[in-house]
């Protein structure tokens, strides 16, 4: 059964309290046969230096990946247009919580009427009989992919609602 170090410190210490315990330190393999050159052959064979090989073993492999994975996680990018605040994309978005959720689903597809059936996208019906894409909506209300992706959500959102569409998105 493993213990974890503490339980081992309790254990004693409970012991302790019954009986006296004692540390003795017993060198298991000193004067044993072979043991001692076996030793000596490790620490000359650890001096020696090692073949460079140009294959690498999986695990390598992954740790050479992993460090390249975590340096860049740790580094964020520098770039400039990083760090920017765009209009109508940025978390400081003006508009009730609802308006926000709206235009977050809008642009990225994720609209309300959205439904996969047999593995296929299908959408529920616009008020103009026609499935209720996000391109469609769009289209539908007279919106243009620069209103979309630009700081204007505000009229895009007052042109779903007078439209009767934002109930879909």
């Amino acid at each position: 059964m493993l213990k974890t170090g503490q339980e081992v410190v309790s254990k004693i210490a409970t012991l302790s309290q019954k009986s006296r315990v004692c540390f003795q330190w017993i060198p298991s393999h000193v004067g044993v046969f072979g043991n001692e050159e076996a030793d000596v052959l490790a620490k000359e064979g650890s001096a020696l230096p090692s073949a460079s090989s140009s294959e690498l073993f999986t695990s390598e492999i992954y740790s050479i990946h992993k460090a390249i994975a975590n340096s860049a996680f740790r580094n964020p990018p520098t770039h400039d247009w990083y760090a920017g605040n765009r209009p109508g994309l940025s978390l400081q978005s003006v508009g009730t919580r609802s308006a926000q959720t709206a235009l977050a689903r809008l642009r990225s597809g994720h609209i309300k009427s959205l439904k996969f059936i047999d593995k296929e996208k299908t959408f529920s019906s616009c008020p103009c009989s026609c499935p209720a894409s996000p391109a469609h909506i769009n289209d539908c209300i007279g919106a243009s992919a620069r209103q979309l992706w630009s700081g204007e959500g505000k009229g895009l959102v007052e042109l779903l609602e007078r439209h009767g569409v934002m109930d879909l998105v």
